[in-house]
């Protein structure tokens, strides 16, 4: 069997698509794997492991005229003649990881068979599939709430199942004896931790400031021996000269610019603790074994994009704007994350402190990394975290959306039981305003509104029967009052945007034209939403009751009674108003 796997995007992402090339040797033994990737991500592609063959597409040529709007027919024909030369023969199955219309052009002109993820259509239509690859283009829009890592969405966008095991790369041998060459030199005193800093990022709002790295060093060293490594690329030197001035010119090394890729995951390898933002070489030391903190500022998200496997921490910033939609000139969240909180955190790391307690903080949200029990990536929170609405929320949509698309889930009550599980454990009896009557509001309207629109859909269906003559504007107007419906309540309750923005994503061009298969189509995909949203009223009000106290035959007895009791009497009589709206 012949798979190809296009990703068409940069070093992070490469990486956290080694997964799926785990799984599809796991899923399809003996088939022939070749990766599609970037010729200027080249150096990180050949460190992934169970790829038979590369193909590399032209950046500079290629994709550059593609994206132009001149010439373009000229560019296409280009890229055909590029494809029948390079990817030959023709793929049974096509997996495209890029969210990027080149990416579904490619997977829709080379594919002989099945496609899954972003691809075309006969029509030059995009569509998605399966429906994990629907979800995971929506919620770079609607993220609010989701729970599921980048590494997990391309394993189920994939159509594969998720094992659990992070991420793999292999370095090559000579890379490895460069590393321990140079570390060796250095003539390190026994005992000394072996500390990575990576002061860079993709963008500079994403950027915690250099002093802020070099404040962080100087707390460490004064309570243990450490030396500092400083990592980046060349245009990033100014950053780590920052650093090492601040620090013993004993206690750094600076290797910005001075290592390849193989290199740079040669030398993450031989850290005891890697601190970094949200980059590329953050998930290339996850993947080689290094123990990692991540920051997380701006635009990153901690569930999106946190480093995959278990035993990492990760801190984003407490705020109301973080995640931000566009950054701002003075970023609030540079200062909300403070040395001393990070210094501590990278401390507990390096004496293997499974708790981290030192780096409590009420203007942080801390997180630990794991795996649940279906194989997915989870971040937990310090215990005695507070269960904010948006916290939540989040554990409400890791259930709903594992039970309405893990149709094959060998053992959801074992999942259901482990959030439950996770949230006792995790959080504090003392509850503030969770949005659950909000939530329930707005969710009773959703269905109430997909029913409007099934029974429309179903109208029109009816009104195709009596052919040409029959009626059909005021039912198309209907249509467009459901839509605004939804899409209103997607800004009034952010917690649900995922859900409409799926059922609009999932919508399909029925494969017979005309008036009556549409309107079809449409029935299906409003019948569909009334039961997704069915499935969130249903997990929300059960890990609300989950909260209820646990000790004792009383207290199973009582929630058996009132499985909607709470353990304070605000978040009762907050669930008493939802109870009411029905």
């Amino acid at each position: 069997m012949e798979i190809l796997v296009v990703n068409l995007m940069r070093l992070g992402d490469l990486l956290q698509a080694s997964p799926v090339l785990r799984r599809l040797r796991a899923e399809y033994p003996g088939s022939h794997l070749t990766l599609l990737a970037m010729d200027v991500f080249k150096e990180p592609a050949l460190l992934l492991e169970g790829v038979d063959c590369f193909r590399w597409f032209p950046s500079t040529i290629l994709a550059a005229a593609l994206e132009g709007k001149e010439n373009w027919p000229e560019a296409f024909c280009r890229l055909s003649a590029w494809l029948n030369h390079e990817i030959y023969p023709s793929p049974d199955l096509v997996i495209n990881l890029s969210p990027t219309v080149l990416g579904a052009t490619l997977s829709f002109l080379v594919s002989g068979g099945e496609v899954r993820g972003f691809t075309m259509d006969s029509g030059r239509q995009g569509y998605t599939w399966p429906s994990w690859a629907s979800y995971a283009m929506v919620v770079s829009n609607a993220r609010t709430a989701n729970p599921f890592n980048l590494v997990d969405l391309f394993v189920r966008g994939a159509g594969l199942t998720p094992d659990g095991a992070g991420l793999r790369v292999k370095i090559p041998p000579e890379d490895q004896a460069q590393a321990d060459k140079s570390i060796e030199a250095l003539g390190l005193a026994s005992g000394t931790a072996r500390v990575g800093l990576f002061p860079g990022a993709s963008r500079p709002e994403r950027q915690w400031p250099a002093e802020n790295f070099a404040q962080t060093a100087l707390i460490m060293r004064d309570r243990r021996p450490c030396h500092f490594f400083i990592f980046g690329s060349p245009q990033e030197r100014g950053l780590g000269e920052a650093i090492g001035s601040r620090l013993p010119a004993a206690e750094v090394t600076n290797f910005q610019g001075q290592t390849s890729v193989p290199g740079l995951a040669a030398h993450l390898q031989r850290l005891d603790l890697l601190i970094t933002n949200d980059t590329g070489p953050m998930h290339l030391a996850a993947a080689v074994g290094a123990r990692v903190l991540g920051l997380f500022l701006a635009t990153a998200r901690v569930q999106d994009t946190g480093p995959a496997g278990r035993g990492h921490i990760a801190i984003e910033p407490e705020l109301p704007c973080h995640p931000c939609v566009a950054p701002c000139a003075s970023p609030r969240c540079h200062a909300a994350i403070d040395p001393a909180q990070v210094a501590a955190l990278g401390l507990g790391l390096l004496e293997k402190d499974s708790h981290h307690r030192r780096g409590k903080a009420s203007n942080l949200r801390i997180y630990r990394s794991d795996i649940d029990p279906s194989g997915y990536q989870a971040y937990l929170p310090m215990p005695g975290t507070r269960l904010s609405k948006r916290i939540f929320w989040t554990w409400v949509h890791r259930l709903a959306w594992s039970q309405a698309l893990d149709s094959q889930e060998a053992c959801p009550e074992t999942m259901a039981s482990w959030v439950r599980q996770a949230l006792r454990a995790h959080f504090p009896g003392v509850l503030e305003d969770l949005g659950l009557a909000a939530g329930r509001r707005a969710l009773g309207e959703l269905l109430e509104v997909a029913a409007w629109g099934e029974s429309v859909a179903r109208r029109v269906s009816r009104l195709a029967d009596r052919g040409a003559a029959a009626p059909l504007e005021p039912e198309l107007k209907a249509f467009a009052m459901v839509d605004q419906h939804l899409h209103r309540l997607a800004v009034q309750f952010p917690e649900i945007a995922a859900i409409i923005e799926f059922f609009f994503q999932e919508q399909r061009k029925p494969t017979e034209s005309g008036v009556k298969p549409l309107a079809h189509e449409l029935a299906r995909a409003y019948k569909e939403l009334q039961k997704l949203g069915e499935i969130f009223l249903k997990v929300a009000q059960d890990l609300a009751s989950g909260l209820s106290p646990t000790s004792g035959k009383k207290a199973t007895k009582e929630r058996r009674k009132d499985p909607r009791r709470l353990r304070n009497q605000a978040s009762e009589r907050e669930w008493q108003n939802a109870s009411d709206y029905q």
